[in-house]
């Protein structure tokens, strides 16, 4: 009984729901749908993520949408795909039958025939990160402001009078031209300005403010209609009530709910994650003495690079962090033991703290040095320390290191980096050991003449985010994000906190009344001024350490770290730089765009380090074999690019020939034999970045139809 129960309930469920999604046509309707089934719908190729390319193929929410239409009335939908101006002009031109991505405005009345909204999306205005403060609309007077061409709202900032309009044909150059400083503001939709933002890696923009007009709130996205076609009219707005609650939030979730807003860009999060960060105070202790990394100031507010770190995800992720007060490092480590806290801001990964917590990647480094009086002779290794009280502070990772690694050194534990430093200056400690930032920070204020930094030490402390051992979910929210700051970011954190200026010079009033005084004294101060000199030298060369690292991190930004080979963001840097030199003197250049033929397989069958090895490999072969006039870079997942100056398109094709040949006859690790295949282009005249690329790319896709292992050319 309980079972056929059961089974009327799914047949009443399916019943009921085949009824919500079923329509009634009028006689009229039925006989348009049977003798018109064909309905032109023209629809933009950059509104993403409503309707956009990935590849060849055109995808997004509205192309959902139609299906779902054209499934529930028998309607096929012929689509004609272009820039807005074009289909907005086609459309008035009475050439296409339906027009997507239109907001009603009445002055469009005579000419379109409205759908009900079926997404609203805000309007914001971008500005670049130097733009200064934004208050209000007011800010833009006389600036020039970038906007779509015959965008609905077009009329109102055109009766406000106060700004330069600059209209644009298409979102990338509108976007683009903000961020190299043609323009001061643009005016667009959020979801379509922060796609761009993350697929080009822009980092120099933000988010000023919502545009708010008298008769414009957000962009009703509607579908218009030819309004001498009120049957179509009338069939697509019966098929739009019938997308129920459900059909909506799964269309909402597979192309926009992804996506966390935030200033200057946006991270990938899933379902749960967002549900997260929406149902949780994330409760993190800190070490209340460990400034510049992190401390507490006077009114007892968090303080230090951690803090800067954390007002950078609180805007990423539109978290809420609450932080759990501590009196030392110590008590931290000991809260979030009884889970007291979620998480430390900043941990060091050891085995012991590994059994009740989990981290993620390192996201700071710095090495250990060692802090003695001045007196002291200088330190070359560790071991020099042997028999002296060397001061850590308690809880330090590093206690049971150097402990384990180092039992000869009789290690004393302090409370803080003042009680270490303190001791040391007193003389109940030989010397204190802590990191090259802590101890430098200190050393501006306090101490100076009377301890020095007397050595490096081999070990370095790589600190990351420590999460409670439960909170999976917490744990990989933060490891994106972590993956997701920029060396730029990282390096501005470092620079405000540890900007160690050393004091040089003598105080010569001082030394010439000491002279007076006694000639002992003097020697006595020639021998302190020397000591400070070494303590000098030594300092000068913990500044050019931090340079080297600079550099290291310049470096960084602009190399794939996988295939140490340029990023995206660098490539793209060249090519413009290229196509600016050909413009002014008249010359051509090859672009060539490598693909890895049926690459998914390797990840799918040998894993993802096997993969990795891969795009190694290659990336070697590309190297080893490069012109030395040439540049080669991986523009993603397993595509590479090489650009070749002062080539035409034989040149270009011979050399790809010849890695292509390569490639198929090289013995890979694992796998033995894989090829590529090769897109090649040069520059013409009127070129843009996307164009050119665009070209290779379409020659890349003709040698991977006409069977891969191939070199396809485009002019």
């Amino acid at each position: 009984m309980k079972i056929l129960f059961i089974q009327l309930l799914l047949i009443f469920c399916f019943t009921m729901e085949t009824m919500a999604n079923s329509i009634i046509f009028t006689k009229e309707e039925k006989e348009f749908i049977k003798t018109s089934p064909i309905v032109k719908v023209a629809m933009m190729p950059d509104f993403t993520p409503f309707t956009y390319y990935i590849k060849d193929t055109p995808v997004g929410f509205e192309h959902d949408l139609l299906k779902i239409i054209s499934k529930r009335t028998g309607l096929e939908f012929k689509k004609t795909i272009d820039k807005w101006t074009t289909i907005y002009n086609a459309f008035k031109n009475k050439e296409v039958d339906v027009i997507t991505s239109i907001s009603y405005k009445k002055f469009r009345e005579p000419f379109t025939s409205f759908t009900s909204s079926y997404y609203d999306i805000p309007i914001m205005i971008f500005v670049k990160d130097d733009f200064g403060e934004y208050n209000g609309i007011k800010s833009l007077r006389n600036k020039r402001v970038g906007v779509l061409k015959d965008v609905f709202y077009i009329k109102e900032l055109e009766k406000l009078d106060t700004m330069d309009l600059v209209f644009y044909d298409n979102y990338a150059d509108l976007t683009k031209d903000l961020v190299f400083g043609k323009i001061d503001a643009l005016i667009q939709n959020l979801t379509n300005i922060n796609y761009l933002i993350k697929k080009n890696v822009y980092t120099n923009l933000k988010l000023a403010s919502e545009l708010i007009l008298p008769n414009t709130t957000k962009e009703d996205l509607r579908f218009g209609v030819q309004p001498e076609n009120p049957v179509l009219s009338s069939i697509l707005q019966k098929a739009l009530n019938t997308i129920t609650t459900k059909e909506k939030e799964a269309l909402v979730n597979k192309w926009i709910g992804s996506i966390k807003e935030y200033r200057g860009g946006h991270i990938e999060l899933k379902q749960d994650e967002i549900a997260y960060l929406d149902t949780n105070v994330i409760k993190y202790c800190i070490n209340p003495n460990g400034l510049p990394f992190e401390g507490l100031n006077e009114k007892g507010n968090h303080i230090g690079m951690s803090a800067d770190y954390y007002n950078l995800f609180e805007k990423i992720l539109s978290a809420k962090f609450e932080l759990v007060k501590t009196k030392s490092w110590s008590e931290s480590v000991s809260y979030i033991q009884q889970k007291k806290c979620d998480m430390l801001a900043l941990g060091m990964e050891t085995p012991e703290r590994k059994k009740y917590l989990n981290f993620t990647s390192h996201y700071l480094e710095v090495p250990l040095v060692v802090a003695t009086k001045v007196s002291v002779p200088f330190i070359n290794q560790i071991l020099d320390l042997e028999g002296e009280k060397i001061g850590i502070i308690k809880g330090d990772a590093f206690v049971k290191i150097l402990r384990q690694k180092y039992p000869s050194l009789d290690i004393i534990e302090v409370n803080d980096i003042y009680d270490g430093l303190d001791k040391v200056k007193d003389g109940q400690l030989f010397a204190f050991i802590d990191t090259l930032a802590s101890v430098g920070y200190e050393f501006q204020t306090k101490y100076f003449g009377e301890l020095k930094i007397a050595g490096k030490i081999s070990e370095s402390l790589k600190l990351s985010i420590a999460v409670v051992k439960e909170d999976k979910t917490l744990l990989n929210i933060l490891q994106k994000t972590v993956n997701n700051i920029t060396n730029e970011l990282h390096r501005e954190i470092l620079n405000k906190w540890v900007p160690i200026k050393y004091q040089k010079g003598i105080d010569y009033e001082l030394v010439w009344k000491i002279a007076i005084g006694a000639v002992l004294l003097i020697l006595l101060i020639m021998y302190w001024n020397t000591e400070i000199i070494k303590a000098n030298k030594l300092l000068k060369q913990a500044q050019k350490d931090i340079e080297e690292k600079n550099k290291e991190l310049e470096k960084l930004a602009i190399t794939d770290k996988l295939t140490d080979l340029y990023n995206r963001r660098k490539l793209e840097e060249l090519i413009q730089n290229e196509i600016h030199r050909c413009e002014r003197f008249g010359r051509s250049f090859g672009l060539a765009i490598i693909d890895i033929d049926h690459f998914k397989k390797v990840n799918d069958t040998y894993g993802h380090q096997i993969g990795d090895k891969v795009l190694i490999e290659i990336a070697n072969i590309l190297k080893s074999y490069l012109r030395r006039t040439d540049f080669v870079g991986r523009f993603g997942g397993e595509e590479f690019i090489i650009i070749c100056p002062e080539s035409d398109i034989q040149g270009v094709t011979n050399l790809m020939e010849n890695f292509r040949s390569r490639i198929a006859n090289h013995n890979f690790a694992e796998i033995r034999n894989k090829t590529a295949s090769f897109g090649v282009t040069v520059l013409k005249e009127g070129d843009t970045m996307d164009s050119l690329i665009k070209r290779a790319d379409s020659a890349l896709y003709e040698a991977k139809n006409n069977g891969r292992n191939k070199v396809s050319v485009s002019i």
